[in-house]
């Protein structure tokens, strides 16, 4: 699923809108602390159809849904593999099944099975609600100038797919309120439990989207602190591979260049890598994410004339694996704006790739190191130019 699908898909979860349809919608109530004595965890289920909910409960679950699909892709939202398809307990199979089901007991009874794996890996701090929805998206061609109605008849086809949500329980604190019923004031109590829809702990999408066409071996997780991924809801919820995050991606390839070319660079060198990670990038179809493999880097590093000094495929195999493709648009800094950060004691500066052969690490005539850089105009500092000196 690339960023346009995501974005195209999240902008129809509003009221009113005919290019999605949820039908049925399924929550269920999930208390910690039977979890964690061997009770029955389900408090309590709700099923119901969408439709027949009032405009202020719709609402509030659109706004829950809409920020399952919010974040940046390998950031906070990401495409994840299924693993061991063939094994009959495999995920894969009761979501498949549930959208499948035209039956209220056919889709609990497979969503159910899904609520156990969540109760038996849980991981919240809270008692949580975890929701499910079955929806229809109507994919058009030119949905833009048309309104619901035509741009549905004008459809491709239609994105069937299930999306989950799980909300933690706020226990509000003790509070006066006023009843207006009864014309008194009186003490709120403390099992009037509130489910946060505003901050989804974690969600999924079933299946995923890719080029217009659901991708069943496929499904979209969003984690809402991604550098805490709940790799036991991944991996033994979802039964899904575990996947890098764009920060892991970055830090992954930093290391697989310093194990080929050493650990110090000249501004030049990186200047010339990265214009070259740009030019590959460049070369993508629109709609396609960019990748960069170990081939890439051997033509990159070749292109560049840099020393190598440790075999590359045994970088890649000890790093992440000689097979691995890495998306550029994590791993380098974005090449036409101000995205290179150089940190010191002294100062923090910020410039383009292209503009890193502008500056050196250099040592003074005192033995000190400085940092050299070319400019063409006057430095100002609080209004002054500051005066040029014979280095």
């Amino acid at each position: 699923m690339n960023k346009k699908e995501l974005a195209d898909i999240r902008k129809e979860f509003k009221l009113e809108n005919g290019m999605i349809k949820i039908e049925e919608i399924y929550s269920v109530y999930l208390k910690k602390d039977n979890v964690q004595i061997d009770y029955e965890p389900i408090v309590h289920s709700e099923f119901d159809y969408f439709d027949r909910m009032d405009m202020d409960k719709k609402e509030l679950f659109l706004g829950n849904f809409k920020k399952v699909l919010t974040g940046a892709l390998d950031t906070k939202i990401f495409e994840l593999d299924f693993q061991n398809i063939e094994d009959e307990d495999n995920s894969q199979k009761f979501l498949t099944s549930a959208l499948k089901s035209n039956t209220k007991d056919e889709i609990e009874s497979n969503i159910n099975i899904i609520i156990n794996k969540i109760a038996a890996n849980y991981k919240y701090e809270t008692d949580v609600v975890v929701t499910f929805i079955k929806a229809e998206y109507y994919i058009g061609s030119s949905h833009k100038n048309m309104d619901a109605d035509e741009s549905i008849q004008d459809s491709m086809n239609a994105f069937n797919f299930i999306l989950s949500s799980v909300n933690k329980i706020d226990i509000p604190k003790r509070t006066l309120k006023f009843d207006y019923t009864d014309k008194e004031f009186k003490a709120n109590s403390v099992l009037d439990s509130v489910i946060n829809l505003n901050a989804p702990l974690e969600g999924f999408m079933f299946p995923s989207l890719s080029g217009g066409c659901s991708d069943f071996n496929k499904c979209l997780y969003y984690a809402s602190k991604p550098k805490e991924l709940n790799s036991a809801f991944i991996e033994n919820v979802l039964n899904c591979g575990f996947k890098f995050t764009a920060e892991d991606e970055k830090n992954c390839f930093g290391d697989i260049l310093k194990s080929i070319i050493g650990d110090k660079i000249k501004p030049e060198l990186m200047q010339d890598i990265y214009a070259n990670i740009h030019e590959l990038a460049e070369q993508s179809c629109d709609g396609e994410t960019p990748i960069l493999g170990v081939i890439d880097v051997k033509n990159i590093l070749s292109n560049c004339g840099a020393e190598i000094i440790s075999d590359i495929e045994t970088a890649f195999e000890e790093t992440c694996g000689s097979k691995y493709d890495f998306k550029i648009n994590n791993i380098v800094p974005e090449f036409n704006s101000k995205s290179i950060k150089i940190t010191s004691e002294i100062a923090n500066i910020t410039l383009t790739p292209k503009d890193l052969n502008s500056i050196k690490q250099v040592r003074n005539k005192d033995g000190r190191r400085c940092l050299l850089i070319e400019i063409e105009d006057d430095i100002i500092i609080e209004g002054f130019k500051l005066e040029t000196e014979e280095f």
